[in-house]
């Protein structure tokens, strides 16, 4: 008889714990949203919490079955029963509050209607012991379920139909509300058109002049029916000048209508309150019966809001191209790959300009030898050299022979522009500075801005700065109100416009926002607007004592470099990283004319540039308005300078 094998040691017992089915994922009956709420053991969401000696919580049953199978904690391993054989193990009334709550406040996913018809089709499907009468009470609770589900279908669609066309409606209605208020203003003005022609006396646009080239604007038929005034007199010649001009600026305002249009709107209604309130023109009360109708009918008083966009039409449409005068070079070395004009400014008669860049160099040139003399190279009267690279330059208003200069060392200098020769020179500055202008009312007064965040105040009899203004950022520029001996302007890198009295330096007038990049130049149109631009690719007009912006003008490309800002009151120039020049005017956002230094000549009609695939890295560098004329002379980064004119 064989022996009987040796019987297997016991294995050392493991912690009993209940594992998940591999690839089952717990539906949400079985789990809380809260996995601290479940139960080590059966992993579902713990029932009748009891806490064992070790701290650990489980469901009441299934520790106890634990227990019966091996007295320890099914984590830990800690004995929980002890030497009298009582379960140390006790209610956790705390865990069982917070799983009731979660009970409560949890809300079951609702089973979705494909689920659904799957477990109905299967319920049905494995009943055999199924009555007609259970199948019939079954159809009767789906019938009516269908019915409920297609009548609250039907009441969402209706009700979403409606909002759908309630809102078309209102927005229609009020479309149509302003439709009708713009054909009243419409009508409004083209009836006072009309009654012009029943007058002897001629509207002319308030406030328009002149045009600065050598034709001027003559007055030009409003209707068809309204005849050309020459004088007093009507001419062939004239008639035909009169509709060769009028032909040229129909095609630019037809080119640009939508923003004309936007104009003359927004015009209107501005002045609309106001033009309500205005008396009507009153018929002198010494008239004498025999003078001729014609002459005692009052002149018709135009509305407000027609004068103000008749005056934006007029200069809108005023010029047809920028026409070259001549062409300077700064760099007189041919060779020299660093050539960037960085300012131009004419003195105070417009009778010379400095061009400074750099080169470190400040040429002078006489204008009207320039534009007398059709030659290739033209020489400088005067040159003077300075240490460092120069940023800005700025004429005084009282001195003729004055000049400023501003350089890349933090030097404001002062020189004798006739002699070439320094006069004062102010080295306070900590950093690179890159603005100086003088005060055009209290003349011996010049501004400086710099990468120190100050701005410096001089006198031009006086060795220091008489005060300083603390800024928050870089000071890119600096700009004195043309009308004001106290009130100054400065761009800064914050992407701000900030104005400031003098006599109080510590708190500014006006803070203008709007720019999302840093504020490269600030001018003043007249003592009210200033425009300001910004490397954000846009200018911004501004009103001194309104921290709106009243227009944003787009076009041109600014993004890294400083392209020059000028303007005549009117007109705005500046420059463009497509190395073109670009012409605004204030009362449209749109430009009206661009000059492309890559193909020497003026953009399209509708005012925009061609580019051209592979555009190098030159860009227009600094612009400069002609005092009293359509003159502008821009500078690119080669050192390319243009005198150009508005025809």
């Amino acid at each position: 008889m064989s022996a009987s094998p040796a019987p297997r040691p016991n294995p050392k017992p493991r912690p009993l714990m209940r594992k998940r089915s591999l690839g089952v994922v717990p539906s949400s009956s079985e789990t809380s949203s809260d996995p601290t709420l479940d139960c080590p053991i059966c992993y579902s969401l713990i029932q009748d919490a009891y806490m064992t000696r070790c701290g650990h919580s489980f469901c009441h049953d299934c520790v106890k079955r634990c227990i019966e199978k091996r007295p320890a904690c099914p984590l830990c391993s800690c004995e929980l029963v002890d030497k009298d054989g009582k379960e140390q193990i006790f209610p956790n009334r705390l865990l069982n509050d917070l799983a009731l709550r979660a009970i409560k406040s949890e809300k079951r996913p609702r089973i979705g209607g494909a689920e659904l018809g799957s477990r109905i089709m299967q319920i049905l499907a494995g009943e055999k012991d199924v009555s007609v009468n259970d199948v019939n009470q079954a159809l009767d609770v789906l019938q009516t379920k269908k019915r409920q589900i297609e009548a609250t279908s039907r009441e969402v669609q209706l009700t979403l139909l409606r909002e759908f066309l309630d809102h078309s409606y209102k927005a229609k209605h009020e479309e149509l509300n302003r439709i009708k208020t713009d054909i009243a203003l419409l009508e409004q003005d083209l009836s006072f058109l009309d009654s012009l022609s029943n007058t002897a006396v001629d509207w002319h646009f308030s406030d328009t002049n002149l045009p600065h080239s050598s034709h001027s604007s003559q007055s030009t038929p409003i209707k068809s029916g309204l005849s050309v005034r020459v004088g007093d007199t009507t001419e062939d010649g004239a008639a035909t000048s009169v509709q060769t001009v009028l032909s040229q600026r129909r095609f630019r305002m037809h080119a640009h209508f939508q923003c004309l249009e936007d104009c003359y709107f927004s015009a209107r209604q501005i002045h609309r309150e106001e033009d309500s309130m205005s008396p009507e023109p009153q018929q002198p009360a010494d008239a004498s019966e025999d003078v001729d109708i014609t002459v005692r009918m009052p002149r018709p008083r135009a509305p407000r809001g027609l004068e103000r966009f008749a005056e934006s039409l007029s200069k809108f449409t005023r010029y047809s191209q920028l026409r070259s005068l001549s062409t300077l070079n700064y760099a007189s070395d041919l060779l020299n790959s660093t050539s960037i004009v960085s300012s131009i400014e004419f003195d105070k008669d417009s009778e010379y300009f400095a061009i400074a860049g750099v080169t470190k160099r400040i040429k002078m040139f006489e204008y009207s030898t320039v534009i007398r003399n059709d030659v290739d190279m033209h020489y400088p009267i005067n040159e003077m050299t300075c240490s460092s690279k120069i940023s800005c330059i700025s004429w005084s208003s009282y001195h003729k022979n004055m000049l400023g200069c501003s350089d890349y060392e933090g030097t404001v200098t002062l020189w004798d522009a006739y002699r070439s020769q320094k006069v004062k020179t102010f080295q306070e500055h900590e950093k690179r500075c890159w603005s100086v202008d003088f005060n055009k009312v209290d003349t011996k007064i010049l501004a400086s801005g710099s990468d120190d965040t100050k701005v410096k105040l001089w006198a031009i009899n006086q060795e220091h700065s008489i005060s300083s203004i603390e800024a928050k950022a870089n000071v890119c520029c600096v700009r004195f109100n043309p009308d004001s001996m106290y009130h100054l302007a400065m761009g800064s890198a914050d992407h701000c416009v900030h104005y400031y009295d003098l006599r109080n330096c510590k708190t500014s007038l006006g803070v203008f926002k709007g720019h999302k990049k840093a504020v490269s130049y600030v001018k003043f149109l007249n003592a009210k607007e200033l425009v300001s631009a910004s490397t954000d690719s846009q200018l911004k007009l501004w009103k001194t004592d309104d921290p709106q912006c009243l227009r944003s003008f787009t076009g041109h490309v600014n993004e890294k470099n400083f392209v020059g800002l000028a303007t005549d009151g009117d007109y705005i120039a500046c420059g463009s990283e497509n190395n073109s020049l670009y012409i605004y005017y204030k009362g449209l956002s749109t430009q009206i004319q661009t000059w492309s230094f890559r193909t020497q000549g003026s953009g399209r009609e509708d005012g925009t540039v061609p580019v051209a695939p592979g555009e190098s890295n030159e860009f227009v560098s600094a612009v400069c308005w002609m005092t009293g004329s359509a003159v502008v002379v821009a500078a690119n980064s080669q050192g390319t300078i243009k005198l150009l004119e508005l025809v």
